[in-house]
């Protein structure tokens, strides 16, 4: 799918009008036209809207988030430990809290599910945390996955944090900026 100009993104805030949305998932319906707004008020949040003339296509929710360590089930010492050496240098490791951004909500309307729209928007989202670096450091991008989406964010490159909820209607998820910020430097061009 490409994103051409019969397609607008813009920021949700407190004067939005949406257009029809249903992505086939009461909870995401629920969340863009009810709950994205005050989410955006109480700084909660940050929506963004893909639409097109007659509705939305699609929309995201990001926020910033920490990924504490301390608090993760790994299945094993030694799975922490891989886990922290693929994250940070050595003399880092000492740390407990790494600067993330959160992908709260990412839903693509139901009749152009599977199109492509939601690898275009998750590599949007890779791209602004790896430009947010200059500004802010953030070194993960998390998601708590639904079932029916942990695939797709598994062919992205996430990877689970644990084996813990393996079982639960949503997965954590994480995604390490570190190699796709080395790779961009590396290869400029690419």
């Amino acid at each position: 799918m490409v994103l051409d100009d019969t397609y607008t993104l813009f920021k949700v805030d407190r004067d939005t009008v949406f257009k029809p949305f249903d992505c086939a998932d009461d909870d995401l319906n629920d969340f863009l036209l009810n709950k994205s707004i005050e989410y955006a008020k109480e700084n909660l949040a940050t929506t963004f809207v893909i639409e097109n003339a007659d509705i939305t296509v699609a929309y995201y929710s990001i926020f910033n988030d920490s990924v504490n360590t301390q608090q993760i089930d790994f299945a094993s010492k030694s799975a922490g430990l891989r886990f922290l050496k693929n994250l940070v240098s050595h003399p880092k490791r000492h740390l407990t809290n790494y600067p993330a951004i959160k992908i709260g909500r990412l839903a693509v309307t139901n009749a152009i599910q599977r199109s492509g729209l939601g690898k275009i928007i998750v590599n949007s989202i890779i791209d602004y945390a790896i430009g947010v670096n200059e500004e802010c450091a953030c070194k993960i991008i998390t998601v708590d996955a639904y079932a029916q989406s942990l695939e797709f964010y598994e062919k992205l490159g996430f990877k689970y944090f644990s084996d813990s909820d393996i079982n639960n209607d949503t997965r954590q998820m994480y995604l390490n900026l570190t190699p796709i910020i080395t790779a961009s430097i590396e290869n400029p061009e690419v």
